[in-house]
């Protein structure tokens, strides 16, 4: 017989900072968040929609050299309502219907957000 002993993960309240946002350019998607630029390349927004992870690379890297590494990645959480983009272990979060509408042109840029508990200084 198998137990369970888990015990459900308890909720709680979190605060959306407005920080920056995505923006469509050349078919790449352009993140900016405050001080930072970064890009997800055409290639990798293909598989996104595609709910695979993408690469992020930083703007300023891949300025300097076309073969830049990656600082971090974007992918489409489980609940299928947004898109978490994680840069420089740093977690920011863009609701996936902007995303999808800015994708297909229908908005400017899509909200990109930090995630902090209510009541804790960002």
């Amino acid at each position: 017989m198998v137990k369970n002993t888990m015990t459900p993960t308890t909720k709680t309240d979190v605060k959306f900072e407005h920080i920056g946002a995505a923006r469509l350019y050349n078919g790449s998607v352009r993140i900016d968040v405050k001080t930072m630029q970064a890009v997800i390349p055409t290639s990798e927004v293909h598989k996104l929609e595609q709910h695979w992870p993408a690469a992020v690379y930083d703007i300023s890297d891949v300025m300097k050299n076309a073969d830049a590494a990656p600082v971090g990645k974007a992918w489409i959480t489980r609940s299928g309502k947004a898109v978490m983009i994680s840069i420089n272990d740093v977690q920011y979060v863009s609701p996936l219907a902007q995303v999808k509408g800015m994708l297909k042109g229908e908005r400017k840029y899509a909200n990109v957000s930090t995630m902090q508990p209510a009541g804790v200084p960002a």
